[in-house]
């Protein structure tokens, strides 16, 4: 994923028009510093009205603006919970796809998230797939949650690595196990699975892991070689659509990046509007605010491709300011399990009110 222009919760109102006018002349955006940009996806949120090829940054939310819900606390020990699933997957390495065959942490993880999840009971589809330009075979796996209705929510993280060897600049190339940065919403998400299982709902939940989110250039290069898995994951549910194979994705709610200390979910700005207004409202109820949406920005991510053909989604990424992104720094010591265990009341506490908005009463 990478960042947009940088917006002040007090100014970003003045400077959404900029954006939009920014974002139809580019539609990835332009990089700020050299080290890789977000993307602006190019098709509007369902309630903008906005055609493909113009979804732009919107502003960021009236936080005064607080949907009722009722808080959703996550089980007891859960912060220590999925900070040990993130230290296991950490312990496998480095865990991205490359030429001949993926590197050893990246079998062992897909087999760890396979493993767990059809140990709570779930069937794993696994889509293996082998790029035609870059020759490297990606994996993406998913699971169902079955509810009252096909209409799917999707819970999804990316569950690759940033490679950090071979690059031309040297500065580029470092030991990189990404205990946050692919390893904190893998733990999230598997941790999630009993608490998700244990409530019956309206919608059917289904649990995605993307493969391929990182660019394989050091730099965003407008996504150029990035989001492999959710391209893929977007193209095969359009064509199964169109053949009867598949219902509706109401919303995806994204998350990447969310167990890192000092805790701070960015109001992202490609993101549908509503599901922010939801999530920033689940903040508030939940009594996470302070960690949401203290400043705001747009980041190019794995719901974009999505977002493009119409899909509303919301991205729980904590990118602005993240120091340890893309450094050494990002290991271990630099997660906190109190940071697990406030994203997941968030996203428990928001689910019901996302389920209520594009489900039952659409």
């Amino acid at each position: 994923m990478r960042t947009s222009v940088v917006v002040g919760i007090a100014i970003a109102a003045v400077l959404a028009a900029c954006f939009g006018a920014a974002a139809s002349q580019n539609s990835w955006g332009t990089p700020q510093d050299g080290t890789g940009t977000a993307g602006t996806p190019q098709n509007g949120t369902q309630e903008s009205g906005q055609s493909p090829g113009q979804l732009r940054s919107h502003p960021a939310i009236d936080r005064r603006v607080k949907l009722p819900m009722t808080a959703i606390r996550a089980p007891k020990g859960f912060g220590e919970r999925a900070f040990a699933r993130a230290e296991k997957i950490v312990g496998f390495g480095p865990r991205y796809s490359a030429k001949p065959a993926g590197m050893p942490g990246w079998t062992q993880q897909l087999r760890y998230i396979e493993t767990e999840l059809q140990a709570a009971g779930l069937k794993v589809i696994r889509d293996t797939w082998t790029d035609r330009k870059e020759l490297i075979t990606f994996t993406n796996l998913r699971a169902t949650i079955p509810g009252k209705r096909d209409d799917r929510i999707l819970l999804a993280c990316h569950h690759d690595t940033k490679c950090t060897i071979e690059h031309p600049d040297q500065r580029h190339n470092f030991d990189f196990v990404g205990a946050n940065d692919g390893a904190s919403a893998v733990a999230l998400l598997l941790e999630l699975v009993p608490t998700l299982l244990a409530t019956k709902r309206e919608a059917t939940i289904e649990l995605v892991f993307f493969d391929g989110e990182e660019s394989l250039d050091w730099n965003w290069n407008e996504a150029a070689r990035a989001l492999f898995g959710s391209k893929r994951y977007v193209k095969r549910h359009r064509e199964a659509q169109v053949l009867g194979e598949e219902g509706r994705i109401s919303a995806l709610i994204l998350l990447d990046m969310v167990g890192g200390k000092n805790l701070h979910i960015q109001d992202e700005l490609y993101s549908t509007t509503r599901l922010r207004q939801i999530l920033w409202s689940a903040a508030v109820a939940s009594g996470h605010d302070k960690h949401f949406f203290q400043r705001a920005e747009g980041a190019a991510d794995d719901h974009v491709p999505f977002m493009e053909v119409g899909i509303p989604a919301v991205d729980l990424i904590d990118l602005n300011g993240n120091v340890t992104w893309h450094t050494p720094a990002d290991t271990l010591e630099n997660l906190d399990p109190r940071s697990f265990e406030i994203t997941a009341d968030v996203v428990l506490t928001m689910l019901p009110e996302v389920e209520k908005a594009y489900i039952l009463e659409r």
